[in-house]
């Protein structure tokens, strides 16, 4: 039994193995008669190379345990956020059950409509995106499949060569066999930079539209998916109009894969934008609790995880009440300056905390 469990084992692990070899031979080929057909026979020579030396590419497996980094929140006694803490990356890590279905398909539509039914690699895909943005202008369809974008971001540099666009497809191979297709959609939307330091769509949600991930509407999510080529440029918190343009760019295409219908499209078109604001390095809004409250868990915790480590941090400080203290102060001080160059208010009420 257990030889016979082990050869069951050994047939799984070389079949894997083969196709994932498979699936090398193929984008190298495809890439070769490309640059062939280009006149870069040499270049393709180079890339085969790499290809067949792909075991000194990272090591994807421990993207299985990876968890972004993640900003902290602390609130108030009543839920009330009072601020954020992060380094560069603003980022609230949701699953992908709490995305609206809109956002979901509108991320699809304009970076990989073939998600579903590719292996982590479209070059057929690639060539037909680089010809339809060459024909429009502009970028109208992403020229990478998630996966691909995906290794990029996490492992690979941003420089724009031949060899770094074998390495990701390459790298995406391997993930797809690693995780599935919901897992790396979870994981690219939870991922991808949405400009002004945020990270993440949950967050990117909340300072674009001050509404979760989960209540975007059609055009909201329109909207957000055609940010993602570049997000400081297409920005609606730089330029409203081409904001809107790329909207429109997302619209177009949901039509065209007849993924919404007519109607929809237009009521999207014709949504009223209301927007948010920028949230990333907000002053909290009651510095003096916020800044002890930062110092105890830095002491507690490091500051490595309370910048990087998603807490979830309530206080005592009931801010509502804090507010009418300080008018209070603010406005006796007027009557009572002659007598008191400062005033103060302590008070003192014992929530009962289990």
């Amino acid at each position: 039994m257990t030889s016979s469990a082990a050869t069951h084992s050994d047939l799984h692990t070389q079949s894997t193995a083969s196709a994932f070899l498979l699936g090398i031979g193929r984008v190298t080929w495809t890439m070769m008669m490309t640059l062939t057909l280009l006149g870069s026979a040499s270049v393709a020579g180079a890339l085969m190379g790499m290809a067949i030396s792909y075991r000194d590419l990272p090591d994807v497996r421990s993207l299985a345990a990876y968890a972004p980094n993640e900003t902290t929140y602390i609130y108030d006694i009543n839920g009330k956020l009072l601020t954020g803490l992060h380094e560069e990356e603003n980022r609230q890590v949701v699953p992908l059950d709490k995305i609206s279905p809109h956002l979901k398909l509108s991320v699809l539509a304009i970076e990989d409509s073939n998600f579903y039914h590719h292996d982590g690699i479209n070059p057929l895909g690639i060539l037909r995106a680089a010809l339809t943005n060459y024909q429009a202008g502009q970028t109208v369809q992403g020229a990478s499949t998630l996966s691909m974008q995906l290794v990029k971001n996490l492992y690979l540099t941003p420089d724009r060569t031949l060899s770094r666009k074998l390495a990701e497809a390459v790298l995406a191979l391997r993930i797809e066999q690693l995780l599935s297709k919901d897992e790396l959609l979870e994981l690219y939307l939870n991922q991808v930079y949405w400009g002004h330091n945020t990270y993440g769509v949950e967050t990117a949600a909340r300072s674009y539209f001050k509404k979760s991930a989960e209540q975007l509407t059609l055009g909201e999510s329109a909207m957000m998916a055609g940010i993602i080529q570049a997000p400081e440029s297409y920005s609606p918190f730089v330029d409203f109009e081409v904001a809107k343009e790329r909207q429109n760019i997302v619209l177009n295409r949901l039509l065209e894969l007849k993924w919404i219908t007519p109607d929809e499209a237009e009521a999207a078109q014709a949504e009223e934008i209301a927007l948010g604001e920028i949230t990333s390095f907000q002053r909290s809004q009651a510095p003096d609790v916020t800044n002890t409250v930062v110092q105890e868990l830095t002491q507690r915790f490091g500051r490595e995880a309370l910048v990087r480590g998603g807490l979830r941090v309530q206080t005592a400080l009931d801010w509502k009440m804090q507010q009418i203290a300080e008018q209070t102060i603010h406005r006796n001080h007027q009557y009572y300056s002659h007598a008191a160059d400062q005033m103060a208010l302590v008070a003192y009420h014992p929530y009962p905390f289990h």
